[in-house]
């Protein structure tokens, strides 16, 4: 048995799907299904049904996806004390990142590790942002960048960026070349929205800023991928609001313009509270980062 097929079966163990978790190891389909069974037989135990489209685990499988992400943690946090012991600072921090926007934060935060911290490798996992919370609540990932808050006691968090809320329009609206606009001149238009499964907060952003000003926005379309989104905007679908770090997938057909009565967004950077030397040194450069 090794470290490889422990992380194996443990990464599918919470995707329940061999796609999804082949691509958050960076290996193939077919070689993951080869490193599971491979345990199976050494452990001769099932842990994956086999006989259903979805991936569903044993009881024995669900029994032995505990004891993975128990022994991966020990192991890991035995490994970089150990490494710190000769004064020299090695080891591995997991990072879960957003999937569905370029996260300028993270960035900044990654190339600062590299440059102060180059014994400290950083591995990137991306996930929905619904997704970030659960990713760290079963150690798959040690820190998130989240605009959610912590929901346990045993997390910290750090407030990295704030970003500025938007009202998404086609690029010949009659309020596009406004420097910024009110939510309520807005009233008449119709809405469009990402899907809650894609992002929670930034789906019910609309309804929050109706609510606030009085209105009852038209929302008649949810997207599935903020690129979807996008072109229903291009295409004179209708308006919708998002955080201006979302820019990097804009196209000529679209602007983003300021709303002025709107809340900024807040990012945070999410962790689980540890004695591994790892975790705390890139809590302090972020720390750092923010001042």
């Amino acid at each position: 048995m090794t470290i490889d097929q422990l992380e194996h079966f443990y990464a599918l163990s919470q995707c329940r799907n061999y796609t999804l978790a082949a691509n958050q190891l960076y290996i193939s389909q077919p070689a993951l299904s080869k490193s599971i069974q491979a345990l199976e037989k050494e452990l001769h135990l099932d842990l994956v049904h086999r006989n259903t489209r979805t991936v569903t685990l044993t009881a024995e499988g669900i029994a032995f996806a505990d004891t993975c992400r128990t022994l991966l943690h020990t192991l890991r946090h035995g490994i970089n004390n150990a490494k710190s012991a000769s004064g020299t600072l090695n080891g591995r921090v997991v990072f879960g990142l957003p999937s569905d926007h370029y996260d300028a934060a993270a960035i900044r935060l990654l190339s600062l590790l590299n440059e102060q911290q180059p014994g400290i490798r950083a591995d990137l996992k991306f996930f929905p942002p619904n997704g970030l919370l659960r990713a760290l609540d079963n150690d798959t990932v040690d820190f998130i960048f989240s605009c959610d808050w912590p929901r346990a006691e045993n997390l910290a968090f750090l407030r990295v960026c704030e970003s500025v809320n938007c009202a998404v329009l086609p690029k010949d609206h009659r309020l596009a070349e406004r420097d910024e606009i009110s939510f309520t001149e807005l009233k008449n238009e119709n809405f469009l929205a990402i899907s809650y499964m894609v992002s929670g907060r930034e789906h019910d952003l609309i309804i929050e800023l109706a609510r606030e000003t009085g209105l009852s926005p038209n929302l008649n379309y949810e997207a599935n991928s903020f690129p979807e989104l996008l072109m229903m905007v291009a295409a004179k679908r209708g308006v919708t609001v998002l955080a201006d770090e979302h820019k990097a997938l804009q196209t000529d057909a679209v602007v983003f313009v300021p709303l002025k009565d709107a809340p900024r967004k807040e990012e945070n950077l999410i962790w689980k509270k540890s004695d591994n030397p790892c975790i705390s040194a890139v809590a302090e450069l972020a720390a750092k980062q923010t001042v």
